[in-house]
């Protein structure tokens, strides 16, 4: 028996590949997509650790603008894109997404956050959501932002967020409770609990 595998990476678009148990060597069957990535154009997220309510810690992926034939104006630091997942217990992952990619290579900065209530951090984190959705997923998002605009980072004057279903509920409550974000976008966000 052979085991086979759906895996990325933060450089490669998702592939289905077969792995030699033997050896440990991986063989790509099939790409996700034909498109191969240009590592001149490839943003490689940094896992970031920041401050947030109550003395905690909390978790994103920052992807730095990335473009082998444009720099951004000397001493301008980026506009900052701020990503929320939805479920809203989800989590994000540092993986390769055109998307993503399309953003950082137009001068963009890129940062996923794993709010509080987020998997994959241990059972104390995915419970800081229980009965604070709206709250602890909020000021994550707005202390993220704020975080990458202090250490240089992100401008702190071009702050956006989007997010979809549960995210775009944050985004909203965003919008509508912090001046952080000078605009957003909702995809079918949650708008009326």
């Amino acid at each position: 028996m052979v085991p086979y595998a759906i895996a990325g990476s933060p450089t490669e678009p998702e592939s289905l590949i077969e792995i030699d148990l033997a050896t440990g060597k991986s063989q790509t069957i099939r790409r996700s997509s034909p498109i191969k990535p240009d590592t001149g154009y490839t943003s490689v997220p940094e896992a970031v650790e920041f401050p947030t309510e109550g003395g905690k810690t909390a978790h994103a992926f920052y992807y730095p603008p990335t473009n082998a034939d444009f720099r951004g104006p000397e001493g301008e630091v980026p506009p900052l894109l701020v990503l929320i997942h939805g479920g809203p217990t989800s989590a994000t992952a540092a993986q390769f997404r055109f998307t993503t990619q399309y953003w950082t290579s137009l001068g963009f900065a890129v940062c996923y956050v794993n709010y509080g209530g987020s998997t994959g951090y241990g059972r104390d984190y995915r419970n800081r959501l229980r009965d604070a959705w709206g709250v602890v997923d909020v000021s994550d998002a707005v202390n993220a932002a704020r975080y990458l605009a202090e250490k240089g980072k992100a401008d702190p004057a071009k702050l956006i967020i989007r997010g979809g279903s549960a995210g775009g509920y944050t985004t909203l409550a965003c919008l509508t409770f912090s001046d952080v974000f000078r605009c957003g976008a909702s995809h079918y966000g949650i708008s009326d609990l």
